[in-house]
């Protein structure tokens, strides 16, 4: 009994000393937000195929899902058919100070191409969905499937341009004009210039959508990106293709 007391004593002494055991502290899970420390660039010399797999709920390594309003106005997405299936609410957008639509993106450096295909069907208001060049909030190329935008234009193609407090477009669906409900886009970066190119499907040839002369920084987050202000609309992209950048 004696033995007892003075090891109780013991054990008392030590947890007001704070050396008594410690146990894992239970912390409420966080909502999602964009990463403050993105993996490092890198750079494309060879072939990388990013296919979205039904039997993952993890993205490939130094790709990130970006929702920067998804505690307020989620995306919902899946892969659970095999491709990137996003739903857009409406009021995701990348214009104005809304700059909030949905991204999955890659930090690359140098020379490099980048090759999507999307499943899309705008119809009202704007809405686009496609590859994405981004550099912060104000620096920023879009290509998109697109409905509408600034400059005008119905459905089809389109390419816009941000740099600081400028929003323009280089090209609007009134010049490429496209009622498919779907596309292959790609963006080849060389140097300072980007060049768009889209096709009908791999049977058919690249044509060249326009081509835009930048300032951008040799490290840019490229990828995926879709915008709605109607009703809610569902962007499907089939794949991601890098390359490297052969002689023009």
């Amino acid at each position: 009994m004696r033995a007892a007391i003075l090891l109780m004593g013991f054990f008392v002494i030590l947890i007001s000393s704070g050396c008594g055991p410690s146990f894992p502290e239970h912390r409420a899970a966080a909502s999602p937000t964009p990463p403050t420390n993105p993996p490092e660039a890198v750079k494309i010399d060879k072939p990388v195929n990013v296919s979205f797999s039904t039997y993952s709920k993890d993205w490939p390594v130094g790709w990130q899902w970006i929702d920067p309003d998804e505690r307020n106005n989620p995306s919902p997405h899946s892969v659970k058919s095999g491709v990137l299936s996003i739903k857009v609410p409406t009021g995701k957008d990348l214009y104005g100070s809304n700059r909030t639509a949905p991204r999955y993106i890659k930090p690359i450096a140098g020379d490099f191409q980048i090759e999507t295909r999307v499943r899309f069907l705008p119809k009202e208001n704007y809405q686009g969905a496609g590859l994405l060049i981004f550099i912060d909030d104000n620096n920023y190329l879009r290509f998109e499937r697109a409905y509408g935008g600034v400059g005008g234009g119905g459905e089809g193609l389109r390419i816009d341009v941000r740099t600081g407090s400028e929003y323009r477009p280089i090209v609007t669906p009134d010049a490429i004009p496209l009622e498919l409900n779907e596309v292959d886009l790609k963006i080849v970066r060389s140097g300072t210039t980007f060049l768009f190119y889209w096709r009908e499907n791999e049977d058919s040839s690249w044509r060249e959508a326009g081509e835009y002369n930048s300032d951008f920084p040799d490290a840019v987050l490229a990828g995926l990106s879709a915008s709605n202000t109607a009703r809610a609309v569902t962007a499907e992209f089939a794949y991601i293709r890098l390359l490297p950048v052969t002689e023009r």
